[in-house]
């Protein structure tokens, strides 16, 4: 008679994924399952004025109050989440990861001038992180650290929409554009830097009158919320979010029908020229635009398979919805330490 085979324990991660107003926290089993999720806001209750909408700019000594805030908030989330397991449960935790929003250095724990902090220069989070933890007395040595859209992109390549794909697109809408691309199985990008496609020029038409912009010129600049309000802004049109323009588009007005159309075009624009650039297996999008994605979505699908067929058929692929929606982020996040 064989031998049985001797069952093992199931090991954890904790996911993080840091926001310019909250982090998201979760203890991920091996399988990718959250077996707890919470949150934390990163602004210091003190503090209002640190909200990356608020054009106040910050002195060195509220910068540092900010990033030990922060660092503390991340270490008691994580904290919480590990102790709905045993003490013994608890060792089998393998490591935290964490997604911020970049640009970053990855070997040495940097954030640099992040997008969504003010002031935030150049920050060692991983060593901040990994203190809080101590002070925390959570037993975790190794903390992975990743862009919040790549980590996005390997959290759908786990147990999402792209799961078994090696080389496959991940593109998150909603108040800005993230991307990532995950090349032959691993991120697509150089010291921590890359695979910044939201921010490509969509249409480069009179920029050279506008350099000091180019924001107005970029796929994010077009198709993401807060691109589509500057984008009325410019048409001298008055709306307070992407949703009052979708509501105008859906009763048939002009101006917001022609709004989404450029957001349409913008997005087959990156489709086509990431087809041909990485030929990946599929591109996943999600983010808080999905919410109204029926008004540029399909269109731009439709765009981006009629140019590709035109003359590169071959390099067609198909565009879903993501598996993991906002989840994507933590998960994948879970999944660094696992690499």
């Amino acid at each position: 008679m064989a031998k049985s085979q001797k069952k093992t324990s199931p090991d954890f991660t904790i996911g993080l994924d840091l926001g310019g107003t909250k982090v998201a926290i979760a203890l991920v089993d091996h399988a990718g399952k959250i077996v707890k999720q919470t949150s934390r806001p990163v602004l210091p209750p003190n503090m209002p004025q640190l909200d990356p909408r608020d054009p106040y700019k910050p002195s060195p000594a509220e910068v540092r109050a900010h990033v030990d805030h922060v660092a503390s908030a991340m270490a008691e989330g994580a904290r919480e989440v590990a102790d709905v397991l045993s003490t013994k449960e608890q060792r089998l935790i393998r490591g935290i990861g964490l997604a911020s929003a970049g640009p970053m250095d990855l070997g040495k724990g940097l954030l640099l001038n992040v997008s969504n902090m003010k002031g935030w220069a150049k920050v060692p989070i991983v060593q901040k992180m990994t203190d809080a933890c101590k002070a925390q007395k959570l037993p975790v040595s190794n903390i992975g650290f990743q862009n919040d859209a790549m980590a996005a992109a390997l959290g759908e390549g786990w147990i999402g929409r792209a799961k078994g794909a090696n080389t496959y697109v991940m593109v998150t809408i909603g108040t800005g554009i993230g991307t990532g691309v995950i090349l032959n199985g691993k991120p697509a990008q150089s010291a921590g830097m890359g695979s910044e496609w939201g921010h490509i020029l969509s249409d480069v038409r009179g920029i050279s009158n506008h350099t000091r912009r180019p924001y107005d010129f970029e796929l994010e600049g077009m198709a993401s919320g807060t691109g589509l309000v500057r984008q009325a802004k410019l048409r001298g049109l008055k709306y307070q979010d992407a949703h009052q323009i979708a509501d105008d588009a859906r009763k048939g007005k002009r101006e917001a029908v022609d709004l989404f159309l450029a957001a349409s075009e913008a997005l087959a624009g990156m489709f086509f020229t990431l087809s041909l650039g990485f030929n990946p297996e599929i591109f996943c999008v999600s983010g808080g635009m999905i919410a109204i994605e029926d008004l540029f979505l399909p269109r731009a699908c439709e765009i981006y398979r009629e140019a590709i067929r035109s003359k590169y058929p071959v390099f067609e692929r198909p565009i879903k919805i993501s598996k993991l929606g906002t989840k994507a982020g933590v998960i994948g996040a879970a999944r660094l330490p696992r690499l």
